[in-house]
């Protein structure tokens, strides 16, 4: 069947549009598509044109869809996705580079590895080298060292390249054991006379038995009967097998709490100060970069929303 070629709008302004709607204004779409925002404006006056219908709700402090303007949009950016995507695979001379991931051991064992089946067969063009880094400092990085990493750090944290997955929620965890042995560990009143696991060494800005106390405004006190563990999958891991209450990332335990090796003795409380995110390096491969980031923010956001 011919498709009519009346019926689509001319591919600069479809940019246009998308990149206005991603990033708010008219201004910041120009900087990014180097042209003038006087040639944005246009543009997207001819394609509501075009169209008939408005797009956008101008407002001084930038822009907002309309609700035919977010259904379009929708489209729209997985139109442009699946051209950019097919029209890089056209190349003789390119394919999808390896993707070199830095990860810390906790996203690998708990987050990354259960899932990563799904993305061998979503995308088995695309080869990965995962590196483990569980001390990456985002201020003193190299931009050849990788492609995407995840680290954690504070919620200031700001680059156009970053990507926010996982904000900070925590919550107490033990066995079902532990739990029926020690049924008194429910009361946080007590909670420092219990057997506690923690982390040995860690850095001065990761959440503790200290600041988790700050939180739940309880009185903290040094416990009597802690073990401290080199990382947070050895705390885990003990906690599965009875040694004691875990102070654990709900994204670290959520799997395990429904499949019944952990309880949970607490709801997870928000920490407020930092967060868990991605990011990729201006030199990465675009395909497989953006391939990787989109598949892990897809499945966070369906996971997120299974909660609701």
């Amino acid at each position: 069947m011919p498709i009519n070629n009346r019926t689509i709008p001319s591919l600069s302004s479809l940019i246009l549009f998308e990149a206005s709607a991603r990033l708010g204004t008219l201004t910041s779409a120009a900087n990014e598509l180097c042209v003038s925002p006087t040639a944005v404006s246009k543009q997207i006056k001819q394609l509501e044109s075009f169209l008939n219908t408005k797009l956008f709700i101008r407002k001084k402090t930038g822009l907002e869809l309309t609700q035919k303007g977010q259904i379009y949009l929708k489209s729209v950016s997985q139109a442009l996705t699946l051209l950019a995507e097919e029209s890089q695979k056209m190349d003789d001379k390119v394919s999808p580079l390896p993707l070199n991931l830095e990860i810390g051991t906790c996203f690998s064992h708990f987050w990354l590895i259960p899932h990563l089946d799904d993305f061998r067969d979503k995308y088995p063009d695309i080869m990965l080298n995962i590196s483990i880094n569980n001390e990456r400092n985002m201020s003193e990085v190299k931009s050849d060292e990788y492609d995407v990493a995840f680290y954690y750090s504070s919620l200031k944290t700001s680059s156009k390249n970053n990507f926010l997955l996982f904000n900070e929620r925590m919550l107490l965890v033990c066995s079902p054991s532990f739990l029926t042995k020690r049924p008194e560990c429910q009361n946080l009143d007590n909670i420092w006379q219990q057997p506690l696991l923690g982390l040995k060494d860690a850095p001065d800005f990761w959440e503790n038995w200290r600041t988790w106390a700050a939180h739940t405004g309880i009185n903290y006190q040094e416990p009597l009967n802690q073990i401290q563990m080199e990382d947070q999958i050895a705390v885990v891991h003990a906690a599965q097998n009875g040694l004691g209450i875990a102070l654990a990332w709900d994204w670290h335990i959520k799997d395990l709490i429904t499949e019944g090796s952990l309880v949970a003795l607490t709801p997870p409380i928000e920490c407020n100060n930092n967060a868990f995110f991605l990011t990729r390096t201006e030199n990465a491969n675009q395909y497989s970069s953006e391939s990787f980031i989109n598949w892990v923010m897809e499945l966070v956001a369906n996971q997120n929303h299974s909660k609701v």
